[in-house]
């Protein structure tokens, strides 16, 4: 069997990219082309590939509708978001409960996995009511499925724009992407992977020990994306999610050979702050948690139709 993967070129997955892990009964090649998260999952679908990735609430989507590929519990970039707030500089804003009452942008919708991920470390991690915050986003949601009945107005559709609106004062705070892993603990933050934020802004949260407190405290750290396999694969051969789980392990246990020192250092504070190594592939206590919490959210806001649970995701479908 020849696998054709869409993968990140991470740290972790530069093994499987260098050809170094082997998967018996199995050659390979991988596509480690793309660096946007949903470049690479609308690649897995129109690039013929047979093994990628997918955001949880796209997957679960295609799942109710019985048209999900295969998924397994391994997850690439997992995200503390909360340095994902930014305020301005001068703000007296200090802490996510002083974002009650506030107006709150992004560009994107409260559905997509980075604002919805947000949303889940303000609701659980720190017991915040979301309905109390005024969201402006570019993207307001079909408030027919809104479970929250959140108060959500059109916004700004870039992050541009949001950092106007947030120096000139109309906007209280605003939500970006930024990078993974240790990254979203330590920063630098570069927003949405890119763009340094202007003198005047700051995260509302950028102190990594508070963020590890949280994780100490909750073991709160989303995951919003699966990796995924064509289905008809597995129907050929049943034993090539164990096998690919293994593949995957074992490059996530060679990342210190692709890290550069800082990002070793980085990576090793995390696990010190944290107290225990979060990146381990698999549906583990930990990693069931976040997602029950995560799907949960998403058909609150109106994203999915109905909630599954983490063991049906990662369970065959009936034929």
């Amino acid at each position: 069997m020849h696998l054709r993967l869409m993968l990140p070129s991470f740290p972790w997955t530069r093994a499987l990219e260098e050809g170094r892990i082997d998967i018996p009964g199995v050659t390979y090649e991988c596509a480690p082309y793309i660096e946007n998260a949903p470049d690479r999952f609308e690649a897995f679908v129109s690039g013929g590939y047979d093994v990628g990735e997918d955001s949880v609430r796209s997957f679960i989507v295609k799942r109710v509708n019985g048209v999900a590929p295969a998924a397994l519990p391994v997850f690439f970039d997992r995200e503390h978001l909360q340095r994902n707030i930014f305020v301005r500089a001068d703000s007296s804003l200090k802490h996510p409960r002083d974002l009650i009452g506030k107006r709150v942008g992004t560009r994107q919708t409260l559905q997509s996995g980075t604002c919805a991920g947000v949303l889940m470390m303000l609701e659980s991690g720190y017991g915040i009511a979301l309905e109390e915050i005024h969201w402006r986003t570019g993207h307001p949601p079909d408030r027919t499925f809104d479970r929250i009945r959140l108060d959500v107005a059109q916004g700004p559709a870039t992050d541009r724009e949001n950092l106007d609106l947030l120096l000139q004062g109309e906007l209280d705070a605003m939500i970006s992407n930024l990078e993974g892993r240790y990254w979203s603990l330590f920063g630098p933050d570069l927003l949405d992977h890119e763009t340094t934020p202007p003198a005047g802004v700051r995260p509302l949260i950028a102190d990594p020990t508070i963020i590890a407190e949280t994780y100490r405290r909750t073991g709160l750290y989303p995951i919003t994306d699966v990796v995924v396999v064509r289905p008809e694969l597995i129907a050929d051969r049943p034993d090539l999610p164990e096998a690919l789980m293994r593949a995957f392990t074992e490059a996530n246990a060679l990342a210190s050979d692709y890290r550069s020192g800082i990002e070793e250092h980085l990576a090793r504070m995390e696990v010190e702050l944290l107290g225990e190594d979060p990146h381990v592939h698999g549906l583990g206590t930990n990693a069931r948690t976040n997602l029950e919490l995560f799907i949960d959210l998403l058909y609150r806001l109106g994203a999915i139709e109905r909630p599954i649970t983490p063991a049906e995701m990662f369970t065959p479908a009936p034929n």
